[in-house]
């Protein structure tokens, strides 16, 4: 039996980054791929994609095909 999952939180809970692999080829000497980042990302018809500005290129493009899952807007220090 699978234990319960998180709830989805505000606080950064990041485990893996995206990012563009265009960027990564060309990224500067003692620059970090986060400060190098020109990332949007956004909901489209079938689900979520992320963009590269800098290149004009999908980085990642998600099909939730049809369903809804639960999702945190609130910022950190929101209050409830």
């Amino acid at each position: 039996m699978k234990g319960k999952r998180p709830e989805p939180s505000a606080e950064n809970s990041i485990g893996a980054f995206f990012h563009c692999r265009r960027c990564l080829n060309e990224l500067p000497v003692g620059t970090s791929p986060r400060e190098w980042a020109r990332l949007e990302a956004g909901w489209t018809a079938i689900g979520f994609q992320v963009w590269c500005q800098r290149h004009d290129v999908n980085v990642l493009h998600v099909d939730f095909e049809g369903c809804r899952h639960p999702a945190n807007l609130s910022e950190k220090g929101d209050k409830p």
